[in-house]
């Protein structure tokens, strides 16, 4: 249950990874979303975060030292325009990547179609309500410490 984009790739070996940083953070604060300071971890993993909006998922960024990263990002409590310009921050930085894989489970990136993206958010809180129908315990979203986001708990 959710909208959630999932996306890995591989930052190109012939740049380093503070240039795909700054090239996200013109972007993201182009779209005035929040992005952490690109930070060195255990394991020279190369870490930073975006903030798109208060009820989306942040995009987590954990580079390893040969260019690889994964995650994922909840966004169907936003508004459907976070959604869309998430797609279009991937679509912009890719040119970067030298390995990019994304599944957007909302469709707007295979097919740009905003009702799509309407109709597969609608779809999803009708399924939530359903859930909370048949069982009164449930409730949510809940978003947790880390900024993840529970779609329905008990």
């Amino acid at each position: 249950m959710g909208i959630t984009i999932h996306f890995r790739g591989r930052v190109n070996p012939k740049i380093r990874t503070k240039e795909f940083y700054i090239y996200a953070a013109l972007i993201s604060r182009e779209f005035g979303w929040m992005i952490s300071d690109l930070e060195s971890r255990e394991n020279n993993v190369a870490y930073f975060e975006i903030h798109p909006h208060e009820f989306c998922e942040p995009m987590i960024f954990n580079i390893t030292p040969e260019g690889f990263f994964s995650d994922h990002c909840k966004t169907q409590f936003a508004p459907i325009d976070v959604h869309k310009k998430m797609i279009s921050l991937f679509e912009q930085v890719k040119k970067k990547l030298s390995e990019f894989l994304i599944q957007d489970e909302g469709g707007y990136w295979e097919t740009r179609d905003e009702k799509h993206l309407e109709r597969q958010i609608t779809n999803c809180f009708l399924a939530i309500r359903d859930e909370m129908d048949k069982d009164p315990e449930y409730y949510g979203p809940v978003k947790t410490e880390d900024g993840r986001i529970v779609d329905l708990t008990k």
